[in-house]
């Protein structure tokens, strides 16, 4: 699910990035489909890290694991961008109507702090895409805390937790209605909707947390038990309808998260669910697992590489061509970042340091797993397939 969330972000930014070359903006259609990967990334990201979560784990070393995951990658990748960017001097990949980003913007994205300022100059600085790393990293924080309380509610209340976290993602774009400023370019969404409006609903961490909240609670309906009542491909075609729908007739700020939250948690507790009957999937096919694993990396670099793509040799070329060449070098660049620094540090830094007299007792780590220490403290492996 996590590769089908990132393409879902490619084809949003080859469009993006393709009317802008041609002086407009792409359809709404085409312009969602990356709110709606993202939107799937934070719920599933939740869904995943409550599932997974073990009692022995302490904040600390979960912590610890998020940031080798995240942080490596994202340094290479940035440093790439400055080069580019900065030195070569391309343009950015992904700008529109906001303003343009600013070297203080670039060295707040290089640490992921960046949107908890939400101002344009520093949305969109840097690595553009890894604005969301950022909501990622607030959730990673919050999580040790949010979990005894998602661990608490009573089965019986699960349901209307969902209910209450999905109106506080519905009440964020209402909130958002009071921001001025003049609306970005026509086009770009049905409606109108300013700079500070995007930020605040679309970058901007804790607007994003009901999501992630929304996915503890799934994770917690999913492992007690509850019934799931939609298949995936209902679910699939609830999410395109509410897609369309809220197109034609929901005002702009609703559309990145709010229009479409309900389906995505209705997807992701579906799929989960063929998963635990062991249904037939075509997302459990081992090219899928491989390209799952690179989604993380593909995320990272594909707005970069369309970039390239378009700066070096797709001035005359079709929107098809583009977008082929692009996935094609993007696909190759994440596999190499996934297997040249994320999974190498992963590996080297993930697990704390045994103590000494504990080291003769520990098992080797499993391959794809943190290993968490001495007896007594952690002794389980640890999944760490999260978006």
């Amino acid at each position: 699910m996590r590769f089908v969330a990132a393409f879902g972000v490619f084809v949003c930014h080859i469009a993006f990035m393709e009317a802008a070359r041609r002086g407009g903006w792409p359809t709404p259609a085409f312009f969602l489909l990356g709110p709606v990967g993202v939107s799937l990334f934070f719920v599933l990201s939740g869904f995943v890290l409550t599932c997974s979560a073990r009692e022995t784990d302490t904040a600390r070393s979960f912590w610890r694991r998020r940031i080798v995951k995240i942080y490596p990658s994202h340094l290479v990748v940035w440093l790439l961008i400055m080069v580019l960017f900065r030195g070569v001097g391309m343009p950015r990949p992904i700008t529109g109507a906001m303003s343009a980003p600013t070297m203080l913007g670039d060295v707040a994205n290089a640490l992921l702090v960046h949107t908890l300022i939400p101002l344009p100059q520093f949305g969109l600085a840097g690595n553009g895409v890894a604005w969301s790393l950022t909501c990622e990293l607030l959730f990673y924080l919050l999580f040790p805390l949010l979990l005894p309380l998602v661990r608490r509610i009573r089965l019986g209340w699960l349901p209307a937790a969902a209910g209450a976290v999905t109106v506080a993602a519905w009440a964020v774009p209402v909130v958002s209605l009071g921001l001025g400023g003049p609306p970005l370019e026509q086009g770009s969404l049905p409606g109108d909707i300013t700079p500070p409006q995007m930020l605040f609903v679309y970058a901007f961490p804790p607007s994003r947390l009901p999501e992630f909240v929304l996915g503890m609670i799934l994770a917690r309906m999913h492992t007690s038990g509850f019934p799931v009542r939609i298949g995936v491909l209902p679910a699939a075609g609830l999410l395109c309808a509410s897609l369309s729908l809220g197109i034609a007739v929901l005002p702009a700020p609703f559309l990145p998260a709010a229009a479409t939250v309900v389906p995505v948690a209705l997807l992701v507790r579906a799929t989960a669910a063929v998963d635990v009957r062991g249904g037939r999937s075509l997302l459990r096919e081992p090219g899928m697992v491989f390209l799952g694993n690179l989604s993380y990396a593909f995320y990272l670099v594909h707005a970069t590489v369309i970039a390239v793509v378009l700066y070096y040799g797709g001035g005359g070329w079709g929107t098809g061509r583009v977008a082929c060449v692009s996935f094609i070098v993007a696909l190759a660049a994440s596999w190499l970042l996934y297997s040249r620094v994320e999974r190498p540090c992963m590996r080297r830094f993930s697990a704390g340091r045994p103590r000494p007299r504990a080291a003769a007792a520990l098992p080797p780590a499993l391959p794809g797993t943190d290993y968490e220490g001495p007896p007594g403290r952690n002794t389980s492996p640890q999944p760490t397939a999260d978006p």
